[in-house]
């Protein structure tokens, strides 16, 4: 099947070494871990092996396995189809064949243009099982995406794209195009005697994009192992099995789709794939097909949840939701626990580090909603950066590898741990995320400083508390926002704020454009600090005053 190994791999696809640098003392840090913290690169990598955080599992471990326990179970629903294990089994096998006679080696990197369809979940898993590496492009990407993937990422063998977007995306470049619809229909049976060797867990397995705070997308590389890792975390958060059925509609390229891609092949459930979202009709695929997960995007949830509301019969039929990011409006997530008895689920992580912690399910309702829930096993945080006091730096076993970019990698990294660029705080092992590093309001591409406001209304008359938060906008990315918890018998206007400021010399671009009222304290963490994730969260229940 073609060279393997390390060094084939290195030169197709040369993530930095660098990029996770040799650990140095941390003594004059707080650090926070539920583990032992080994001192280096590889007595990391043994410690996460010894306590079976990464192992030496094979990719038949999943779906094979699954198909020869439960041979006629669904593995995949998506808008068009179902497929059961013993027959996704038959189309890896195939999908396998197809890459390696179109000269896909192990170590390749090939461009996988997905959608939420059972093809794409195909061909990202035939992928794997040739050891080739997964560069994952959304079907609603531009061809500028398709062109900054294949000048980022050195040698591509080819490009897996859906027909109807080949001249979109793919015109005008040099490289092998296999039709993404190939890998999802059925076919003559697979010959028994084409095998695949089993790929190194250690090497680099998948990029996905990120847009991160820079203006071209950074590229994240995971291994199987890191990947493995995150979606063993998202087991144990959510509870799932293999009478799970998880709803998918996040981009499978996305780390969400990724994470319940292999979550469902580890723990042999089923992934319903929504390729085409729309309130009502996708919740009638969630009762349709016994849906029981749904993980993603908060909005999602929202707009399912109240599509359940208007239906006569207030049927959700999901049991657990899990949400990172923002959080849904505490009355939306009290209709979702206390009306359609949904259990949430709490997680924190991005596309470097997913799943990092969670709530678990013996958490208690009120105590998963108040924080970003216990560190998942093998992982630590060190609170304080270079740059700032409460920065938290992660590492653990699904923290990525890295970045394909130089540039990127010497921002990303301090002394071996990855700087989130969150400020957070740890208690017994509960991590709480209070806010970003850089606490600015992005208005139009105009930043304003959170801490500036604050402190021109440090002094406000009639109030006891005051904390600016910065809202999502439509129209202007986000705009600023004050919350405040007034003085029995007093009185304040959005525009008694704003004259306030302006009194002060505050620029005019930097006005507030939201006043929202707490009739309770403002939501702090143990040492006191304004949470302001929260203030985005709590502000929807909250009475406001918008200008």
């Amino acid at each position: 099947m073609g060279e393997s190994g390390p060094s084939r791999r290195q030169r197709n696809l040369p993530w930095r070494e660098a990029a996770v640098p040799t650990l140095t003392s941390t003594e004059e840090y707080d650090t926070v871990g539920a583990t032992v913290q080994p001192e280096g690169d590889v007595e990391r990598a043994a410690h996460y092996r010894a306590a079976g955080l990464w192992d030496d599992r094979v990719l038949a471990d999943g779906i094979e396995a699954a198909a020869a326990r439960r041979p006629d179970a669904v593995a995949l629903v998506d808008n068009h189809r179902r497929v059961t294990y013993v027959e996704l089994v038959d189309r890896l096998a195939r999908g396998v064949g197809q890459l390696v006679a179109a000269g896909v080696r192990p170590g390749d990197p090939v461009v996988l243009v997905a959608a939420n369809t059972a093809a794409s979940v195909v061909a990202y898993h035939s992928l794997l099982r040739l050891g080739a590496t997964a560069v994952l492009l959304d079907r609603r990407c531009g061809a500028a995406d398709v062109r900054h993937a294949l000048e980022g990422v050195p040698h591509v063998a080819c490009v897996i794209v859906p027909s109807g977007d080949r001249d979109r995306l793919v015109e005008g470049h040099a490289v092998e195009v296999i039709p993404l619809d190939s890998f999802g229909g059925d076919g003559p049976p697979a010959d028994p005697g084409a095998g695949w060797a089993e790929p190194d867990r250690d090497a680099p397995a998948v990029v996905l994009f990120t847009s991160g705070t820079t203006s071209r997308p950074k590229a994240v590389v995971h291994s199987l192992n890191t990947l493995t890792a995150g979606a063993a975390n998202m087991a144990r958060i959510t509870a799932a099995e293999e009478r799970t059925v998880a709803f998918l509609v996040s981009p499978v390229t996305s780390i969400a789709g990724v994470m319940q891609m292999h979550l469902m092949a580890d723990v042999h459930g089923t992934l319903v794939l929504e390729d085409e979202f729309d309130p009502d009709a996708s919740l009638g695929r969630v009762h349709a097909s016994g849906a029981s997960l749904l993980g993603g995007a908060p909005v999602i949830a929202e707009r399912l949840l109240r599509a359940a509301e208007r239906r006569p019969d207030r049927r959700a039929g999901l049991q657990t939701i899990a949400l990172g990011g923002a959080m849904l409006p505490r009355p939306l997530l009290e209709l979702a626990t206390d009306v359609f008895g949904i259990e949430i689920a709490r997680v924190y992580g991005s596309s470097e580090a997913p799943n990092f912690s969670g709530s678990l399910p013996g958490d208690d309702r009120d105590g998963r909603l108040a924080d970003d829930g216990t560190l998942m096993p093998g992982n630590e945080v060190r609170i304080g950066s270079t740059e700032h006091p409460l920065e938290g730096l992660v590492r653990g076993p699904c923290v990525f590898l890295g970045y394909l970019a130089d540039e990127d990698n010497a921002a990303a990294f301090e002394d071996g741990w990855f700087r989130t660029g969150d400020l957070v705080e740890v208690d017994r092992d509960r991590l709480t995320v209070t806010g970003r590093l850089k606490e600015v309001v992005n208005r139009n591409g105009l930043k304003i400083s959170l801490h500036e406001i604050d402190g021109a209304l440090a002094d406000l008359p009639g109030v006891d508390e005051v904390a600016c938060f910065a809202m999502p906008d439509p129209s202007s990315g986000e705009h600023l926002a004050v919350a405040v918890r007034l003085r029995d018998g007093a009185r304040l206007t959005l525009a008694d704020v704003v004259g306030h400021l302006s009194a002060r010399g505050t620029a005019r671009r930097k006005l507030p454009e939201q006043l929202v009222f707490w009739s309770g304290p403002l939501p702090r963490t143990t040492s006191g600090k304004v949470v302001r994730s929260r203030l985005v969260m709590e502000s929807p229940s909250n009475r406001s005053e918008m200008r």
